[in-house]
């Protein structure tokens, strides 16, 4: 937002206060001044007021004429080709010398034969309008030989501020200006408005009323008629200019003139085009096409406030017109609106409309609903003054619901503890009135206070310590270390257990995503799960950000995907992301949605970082299922895998079920072709999800136990066995890991399959080890245990020992 200097003085008196130093005390006052610009070019301090005090045509162009000037000590004569002006006119000379904004430098110059000493410049030509259709005329009786930039108040400081969104009351000259006077402790001042008001009444003009006063508690009108459209004073053009706003005309200007110096967006509307010359209020109530003022046709919610005429919609209350009655060239008579909506439902309907504009930026974070009534009454004092209106008696102001600003109670002594300040009443009551808080009570120990109307973000007690705060100084209170103090609760065994999960996995290598717990439910679709599974159970948001924000998510997948895609598309090739976060299902009969806790990671790219000395190796899922593993080592506990109903956008063959006892936890695997081209993927992805919830709360009943190392040596033997090419490795492992106490690891270490073995035969050879805590294990014990496992795999899977 863009704030002038001089507008702000129009306010508060700031002489003797530099713009940058109150610059750095509006920033540490809480409004940050991003930036600070010079309006006005120095070279421009050369262009003065100059009489035009004859002139004749030119007599070698019919075109040109012959001006002679006086700047109130020499006279010049000027060749001019501009035809706007006349003997006696004000006018901006540039002398000798001087170097406009275009690059321009004014030199001695003979035209068609005569000599021309200076120039007459026009708004466009010293850099104040885009174009010009003449040369600048100056207001009459103009002291000669003054800067025009000092003479029209052009000479500026522009203040760009970074307004934060509770702060809606300083998006305007009048609230920065409020803001300065209470920091430098000056006096704030509204200037009076002056108005001629004609006989007749407003109300017998034009007739308002309020259909759904919740959402707008007041409503305030006012008549002007027989506007003169035209273009606004060179002042008005250039404040609005400063302040990034576009001139159109005198009437638009107006508007949005008064919007910049009070906050308060207003609209004109043109009185003629209001069908009966009135105005209601009220909800949409259907879904209607509404044609607004930039000319899109939008569809409008039934639940957005209008303001229609006695026939039909009109403008979208606080956001845009329409273009059925706006202001055009043959204007005459003007209904302003000025009104205080609540700022939830300009939010809501800016939102589905995908329309922000000045006004609804403005009434979303509240407006004065107290100075709604001199806004319009400031707006019909300017329409009289430049558009030449004759305004009605009286304002139409309705107002079924006023704004009932709460009493807050204030305790000082709490202040000066949180802040660690030390200040007396006194100053405390000082700073309150300083931002207009009205002390409506006072006791020994506490202050009851009302904020000002403008004030949206004051509601409690701490708000007012921070006003205390800001205006004190930030910068001013003592800094004081923290007091660090060993907890005086222990984190739950659960919360230990999911510390350890996360650490396991950040081992590898993977890095932690934190995600939106919101996603598209066509997200879910690309993964393959059955319409029936609970993965289409979505909780689904009443006022979603956007369509790919709509639902709750049921998987952490889609995320991690997105997230790899992501990376991919930046050229990052070797990627290993976890996620630990909450999922969420709609339940039958439930009013609360089911969580459940899960973890979640996707990996791709190499095993080992790009060197080399490091294999080229890829991830593959023996990876991931190494990752799980070691997991549920860390708690204590042992994960089995299954080679089915695993998630169906994994690939069959690379795939597996989680399983905890008889729990299904998750899935583990490569995610599918069908799967990864959903998402973009083009490469190897591995994947798994895994529910947390029960690994926890069995984690937080598992105790560690120790023991020490072994002082005997361990044996070591390999078996290679003939089995069916359907029997699973894991079947096998099982079984042996039970067979005997003394045997304490098994391990596959080779697989092999070919045509030299018979069809349907697959050799899988275990690398055994056999350790015994207590004493040497001789050869005959080991042969013995070999001899039954041999024996034990023959009759039970049909094996044969290679």
């Amino acid at each position: 937002m863009l704030i002038s200097w001089n507008w702000i003085s129009d306010f508060v008196d700031l002489n003797g206060i530099d713009p940058e130093a109150a610059a750095e005390r509006l920033t540490m006052a809480g409004l940050e001044v991003a930036a600070i610009t010079k309006l006005c070019p120095d070279a421009l301090s050369r262009v003065v007021s100059a009489q035009i005090t004859a002139m004749k045509p030119h007599p070698e162009a019919d075109k040109l004429s012959l001006c002679q000037v006086t700047d109130g000590q020499d006279e010049f004569t000027i060749v001019c080709g501009a035809s706007n002006m006349k003997a006696g006119d004000f006018v901006a000379l540039a002398p000798l010398k001087t170097r406009l904004p275009n690059g321009m430098t004014i030199k001695k110059a003979k035209i068609r034969g005569v000599v021309s000493i200076g120039m007459l410049c026009s708004a466009a030509e010293m850099g104040l309008e885009d174009e010009s259709a003449g040369i600048m005329i100056l207001p009459e009786n103009s002291p000669l030989g003054k800067p025009v930039i000092d003479l029209l108040a052009l000479q500026d400081t522009i203040l760009e501020f970074e307004i934060t969104p509770n702060r809606g009351d300083c998006l305007s000259v009048i609230g920065v200006a409020r803001e300065l006077a209470a920091i430098y402790k000056r006096k704030f001042t509204l200037p009076e408005i002056t108005l001629s008001e004609s006989s007749q009444k407003s109300s017998d003009m034009a007739a308002i009323t309020i259909s759904d006063a919740d959402l707008c508690p007041r409503y305030v009108g006012r008549v002007v008629k027989d506007v003169v459209l035209g273009e606004s004073p060179l002042w008005l053009k250039a404040r609005l200019k400063a302040a990034g706003v576009r001139p159109i005309s005198n009437v638009v200007d107006v508007s949005n003139y008064v919007m910049l110096e009070t906050g308060q967006p207003l609209h004109a509307f043109d009185l003629d085009l209001l069908q009966g010359a009135r105005i209601d209020v009220r909800r949409a109530g259907d879904n209607l096409k509404f044609v607004t003022l930039d000319e899109i046709e939008r569809t409008i919610d039934p639940d957005t406030l209008m303001i229609c005429d006695g026939k039909e919609p009109v403008a979208i209350a606080g956001i845009m017109g329409g273009l059925n009655s706006e202001i055009n060239a043959a204007t005459r008579n003007v209904m302003i609106e000025s009104a205080f909506f609540q700022p939830a439902s300009i939010r809501r309907s800016a939102r589905i409309l995908n329309l922000g504009t000045e006004a609804s930026y403005r009434f979303e974070r509240g407006v004065d609903s107290q100075a709604t009534g001199r806004a319009a009454d400031r707006a019909a004092e300017l329409l009289q003054q430049l558009a030449q209106g004759k305004v009605a008696a009286g304002a139409i102001d309705i107002c079924p619901q006023p704004r009932q600003m709460p009493e807050i109670s204030f305790r000082p002594a709490k202040a000066n503890a949180l802040l660690g300040l030390d200040l007396d009443l006194e100053a405390i009551k000082d700073i309150l009135q300083r931002l207009e808080i009205s002390i409506v009570s006072e006791t020994d120990d506490a202050l009851v206070v009302t904020p000002p109307a403008w004030r949206f973000d004051i509601e409690r007690e701490v708000d007012l310590i921070e006003e205390v705060a800001r205006l004190f100084g930030y910068d001013r209170v003592p800094v004081t270390a923290a007091v660090l103090r060993s907890p005086e609760v222990l984190d739950a065994p659960e919360v230990i257990a999911l510390n350890r999960v996360r650490e396991t996995v950040l081992t590898f290598g993977y890095s932690e995503a934190v995600n939106y717990s919101f996603i598209d439910p066509k997200s879910v679709s690309g993964l393959n799960f059955a319409a029936e599974s609970r993965f289409f159970d979505f909780v689904r948001l009443k006022n979603p950000i956007s369509s790919e924000m709509a639902v709750m998510r049921t998987s952490l997948l889609p995320g991690l995907l997105t997230n790899l895609n992501d990376n991919l598309r930046v050229n990052v090739k070797n990627i290993r992301l976890f996620e630990i976060g909450r999922t969420f299902y709609a339940e039958a009969g439930r009013k609360q949605p089911a969580e459940e806790l899960f973890l979640s990671a996707v990996a791709c790219g190499r095993r080992y970082r790009e060197h080399f000395s490091s294999p080229g190796d890829l991830i593959d899922f023996f990876d991931l299922k190494g990752v799980l593993e070691e997991l549920a080592a860390t708690l204590g506990l042992a994960l089995e895998f299954a080679a089915a109903d695993f998630y169906p956008c994994l690939t069959p063959g690379r795939a597996a079920m989680i399983k905890l006892g008889d729990l299904n936890l998750g899935s583990v695997g490569q995610l599918h072709h069908q799967a990864a081209q959903a998402y973009d993927l083009d490469q190897e992805v591995y994947v798994f999800e895994l529910s947390l919830t029960p690994l926890l709360e069995l984690a937080a009943e598992t105790s560690v136990t120790y023991q020490g190392l072994a002082r005997f040596p361990a044996v070591y033997r390999d078996l290679a066995f003939l089995v069916d090419s359907s029997l699973a490795a894991a079947d096998l492992l099982d079984y042996m890991r039970h067979q005997h106490k003394l045997l304490t690891a098994v391990e596959v270490f080779d697989l092999f399959q070919g045509d030299t073995l018979p069809a349907g035969k697959k050799s899988l050879a275990f690398r055994l080890t056999f350790q015994d805590m207590n004493k040497t294990l001789t050869d005959k014990k080991v042969n013995a245990i070999i001899a039954k496992l041999i024996s034990g795999v023959e009759s039970t899977f049909q094996g044969e020992v290679r």
